[in-house]
């Protein structure tokens, strides 16, 4: 806590999301909420707890350890790695009761194996590639992995998924891409059903998935980014979504520059008259992207400071002139309502809101502030 620069986390927003998604679907749909990359920079376990509170059924993570560190961190809600269990980590992710996506057929050997070592079955997500291209079975490798599964007493099958490619997009090509695998999807499920019954919970919808196609929300969907606030969506996403996430700081120098002066790397910022200049501390390095040089501002005294020159990796120099009341010390909000939020701070970078929240440093501490 040496440095002023936090990241204040709001659960109360997180779970205010949570029922906002939560009504607009059907009661018996489940939640499976996405946690991974540290609960998207927000911090996995208070965002775990803040979920488990909300209601959610499971919790979706990236990697074996990440789901270690929730269990224990005391999270006993079932926790899906989405990223798939590697050989070396299998004994390791069962002893932990953390269930596997399967998206290999070659992976059922040494999943069964582990399993065969605790004496109890290894539950598994089956990912089946619908047109994303990355992992996952293809359709027609649906039907040889059921029998797969059938005779291999050492898996459970928890879960039948599959991830939609462009769900986000609301061009008349990608929608049809989404409906199209949609359709592929439920095209397989009677045969799981008439295998492995109606407890094998069946989902595709992710954030952009639930607010732009939830006409068929399957047994349990998987939002991420809504749930920290942030819509996939370019246009109305027709649901309120407030931020998790605030970035605060303080000033640390502040001083008069004259007329012409440079400013930072490059001398990319030269000063239009007498100007007062604050240094903050936060950069490159925490994630403040180099990028929104020249394009951001940050909150300051009532008012707006726009950055003065190039970000620099531990500091930013921001444009107080004519603001009262500003001195050594006094707060700054880099991220948030009155500055820039995620969604502005990624159109401004040419990226997503995903990989500005994601990339937040891990030197600036998240507080939860209720």
């Amino acid at each position: 806590m040496a440095r002023p620069t936090v990241a204040e986390i709001r659960l109360s927003a997180l779970q205010q999301n949570f029922q906002a998604l939560r009504d607009l679907l059907p009661r018996s749909t489940g939640i499976l909420g996405v946690v991974k990359a540290n609960g998207y920079g927000h911090g996995a376990v208070s965002v775990a707890r803040a979920l488990e509170a909300a209601g959610a059924r499971m919790l979706g993570i990236a990697t074996v350890d990440e789901g270690v560190e929730l269990r224990r961190a005391g999270i006993r809600l079932p926790l899906v790695v989405l990223g798939g269990v590697d050989p070396p980590q299998a004994e390791e992710a069962h002893a932990h009761g953390l269930s596997a996506v399967l998206f290999d057929r070659a992976q059922t050997g040494y999943l069964a194996r582990a399993a065969g070592k605790a004496g109890r079955a290894f539950p598994v997500h089956v990912k089946v590639d619908t047109g994303m291209g990355r992992l996952g079975i293809l359709p027609g490798e649906a039907a040889g992995l059921l029998r797969d599964l059938a005779a291999e007493r050492g898996l459970r099958l928890e879960g039948w998924m599959t991830h939609l490619s462009s769900a986000d997009g609301s061009a008349a090509a990608d929608r049809e891409c989404t409906r199209e695998q949609l359709r592929t999807f439920t095209e397989i499920l009677p045969a799981v059903r008439a295998a492995f019954g109606e407890n094998v919970a069946a989902h595709a919808l992710n954030s952009a998935g639930i607010l732009s196609h939830r006409e068929e929300p399957f047994d349990m969907v998987r939002p991420g980014i809504a749930l920290y606030g942030c819509s996939p969506l370019a246009g109305d996403a027709g649901v309120t979504l407030r931020p998790a996430m605030r970035i605060v700081t303080k000033i640390v120098s502040l001083k008069e520059l004259p007329d012409g002066h440079a400013v930072s790397y490059n001398r990319r910022y030269r000063c239009a008259g007498s100007r007062t200049v604050a240094v903050v501390p936060i950069g490159y390095a925490d994630g403040y992207r180099r990028g929104l040089t020249g394009q951001a501002r940050m909150a300051v005294g009532g008012g707006t400071a726009p950055v003065a020159g190039t970000i620099c990796m531990d500091h930013t120099v921001i444009d107080v002139t004519g603001i009262p009341g500003v001195g050594i010390g006094t707060p700054v909000e880099v991220m948030g309502e009155a500055s820039l939020s995620a969604c502005e701070m990624a159109r401004l970078c040419g990226t997503i809101p995903y990989e500005i929240l994601t990339q937040v440093g891990a030197r600036i501490p998240r507080v939860a502030v209720d």
